[in-house]
């Protein structure tokens, strides 16, 4: 829509990274935690935690919708601060409010806590009437996705979701008790609900304050929705919304119980909200160091799968991860794992996905070349298939190191040889491709 090519995703990232800093330091500026101009240093530090906390580094270089949903929630947060402060809420928050599900549909947690939170907070048409667009919009997009006999959760939230009963575990236990079992047993989970109970402590502190409750009780209700339902990890990037949100609430909490506290206890607070913060940056401070060598990854790895594809072999490829083989190529590019076939992820859901429907897709589609992590295939590949050459990089952050190359019966032998040597000859330094078959 904007024509903003490759650098769309980038540049809109980065602005909603840059946004989400200046609207989480500005409501926290109005609450008063930064008022003691002779403390620079706590708030130069809670800054600097602060863009760390909601990855405004690492994230946007992911190219994904992550940025935008960690401004949509930080908005919406500000805009029940500014409900609870009596003050009427804006147009951006609304907008914020209905994008919340409409952007990941992890999102649909938070919007439904803060639209309860903004009707007790007095805000009844601003949250009737984002209820209104959500559920409109929603049952637009699950009736777009009916009529074309897609299901109505995307593939990625079906295939990757710990609740989509892929697990191959023989527990017996409710798929909902086991992802709250992960988040107790993760690191990330751990940190998450630290900081959960941090915030339930203050509000505690402020029971007496019914708006400053009901914004911490939003906020906590959120946290409990991600531990029972939500992800981690992935780069870093599943998470990060909760948590900015959570650093969000608990800072702002801790700046309305700051005027009841003593200099003393005040020091120690501010003293631990430096140590939780700072812990709780950690994997996003990683990120942001290791983002560098996992873009070094993706040009020498799924770069030079997609101008192979697309400026060598130029004839319809398979892989198992979508995404540079797919974006601007002309030519057909099968989907092996599933996020971006529906009759992938059938057979996987249902375990009846092995080499013959494997051979089956790419006859359907007529693939004559594939390439893909072996490791992901524990069934195999065809017999029909040749093995002709593995793309090895040296990578980090990436899932395997090696890319098998298949050749199917579809191709012309000739055709895809000469076309491996001619790429072989551009690769990077540091990439190495064995051709192994003529």
């Amino acid at each position: 829509m904007f024509h903003l090519g490759a650098f769309g995703p980038l540049l809109i990232n980065g602005a909603a990274a840059c946004a989400t800093v200046f609207a989480l330091l500005r409501v926290l500026e109005t609450s008063g935690l930064f008022d003691d101009a002779s403390d620079r240093p706590f708030s130069y530090l809670i800054a600097l935690l602060v863009v760390f906390n909601v990855s405004a580094v690492a994230l946007p270089m992911t190219g994904m919708e992550h940025s935008v949903h960690v401004w949509a929630s930080i908005v919406t947060f500000v805009g029940l601060v500014a409900a609870a402060r009596g003050c009427a809420p804006t147009p951006l928050h609304f907008v914020a409010l209905v994008l919340l599900p409409l952007i990941r549909f992890e999102g649909a947690a938070f919007a439904c806590a803060a639209i309860a939170g903004f009707a007790l907070l007095g805000q009844r048409r601003f949250a009737a009437g984002a209820a209104i667009v959500i559920i409109v919009g929603l049952s637009g997009y699950f009736a777009l996705m009916a009529s074309r006999g897609l299901p109505l959760l995307p593939s990625s939230v079906l295939l990757k979701g710990y609740l989509a009963n892929l697990d191959e575990s023989a527990s017996t236990l409710p798929a909902v008790v086991k992802n709250l079992m992960r988040s107790i047993t993760s690191s990330y989970g751990l940190r998450l609900i630290l900081l959960g109970l941090a915030l339930a402590g203050y509000a505690s502190r402020l029971r007496a304050d019914r708006k400053a409750l009901i914004v911490c009780l939003t906020v906590i209700a959120a946290i409990g929705a991600h531990l029972v339902f939500g992800q981690y990890g992935w780069f870093n990037r599943y998470e990060v919304y909760i948590m900015a949100l959570t650093v969000a609430a608990l800072l702002w909490a801790a700046a309305q119980v700051r005027p009841r506290l003593p200099a003393l206890q005040w020091s120690f607070t501010k003293a631990a909200l430096v140590l939780g913060l700072g812990v709780a940056a950690m994997p996003y401070v990683t990120t942001a160091l290791v983002t560098p060598i996992a873009a070094s990854d993706i040009y020498e790895q799924q770069y030079q799968m997609a101008r192979f594809a697309q400026s060598f072999y130029r004839r319809a490829v398979a892989v198992n991860d979508l995404g540079l083989v797919a974006y601007g190529n002309t030519h057909y590019a099968l989907d092996l794992w599933g996020l971006g076939s529906e009759q992938v992820r059938k057979a996987r859901t249902a375990g009846q996905y092995g080499p013959a429907e494997m051979e089956a897709l790419v006859s359907d589609h007529g693939v004559g070349l594939v390439m893909i992590y072996d490791a992901w295939f524990p069934k195999g590949v065809p017999s029909s298939w040749t093995k002709v050459a593995v793309l090895r990089t040296p990578t980090v952050t990436l899932s395997q190191r090696d890319v098998t190359f298949y050749r199917t019966q579809l191709a012309d032998a000739a055709e895809v040889t000469s076309a491996l040597e001619a790429f072989k000859a551009t690769i990077p330094p540091r990439d190495r491709l064995d051709i192994i078959a003529p």
